[in-house]
């Protein structure tokens, strides 16, 4: 896996997971700033004592990456139970949260605030009924 494969799969996560406009700008707008730090901070860990194998650089970089990894592996673990509480709750016959008529689809909600919000995850990551077939 490359690092942009989990920067990509990070950032779609997070657009896609935020109810609410200001809100998802916000998580947005604040994702891009860590990334501008990040940028700006990776070409000092390159020091010229090290060259040409640079091990303080590769181990930043590389423990940078798994801990990315860790970070996107834990946020898909809470969405999905967040998800399933809410549908726990849905089952339960709450009626907020089993609204067919999506009541508060275009209310300006959080997705905490929303108790329709059902966060998007890889739905093939979780599928019982994956097949080769599709």
């Amino acid at each position: 896996m490359s690092f942009w494969t989990a920067q990509t799969l990070g950032l779609s996560m997070m657009s896609r997971n935020v109810g609410r406009q200001t809100k998802k700008t916000t998580v947005v707008a604040a994702n891009f700033i860590f990334w501008s730090a990040g940028n700006a901070i990776g070409p000092q860990v390159f020091l010229a004592r090290e060259s040409p194998k640079y091990y303080t650089a590769f181990a930043t970089h590389l423990g940078c990456y798994s801990l990315l990894v860790i970070v996107l592996v834990f946020f898909r673990w809470h969405l999905v139970r967040e998800n399933k509480k809410r549908d726990s709750l849905a089952a339960a016959g709450v009626q907020e949260a089993n609204d067919g008529n999506m009541t508060h689809a275009f209310e300006d909600l959080t997705d905490r605030e929303n108790p329709n919000f059902r966060y998007a995850i890889n739905s093939w990551l979780s599928s019982q009924s994956y097949s080769s077939d599709m």
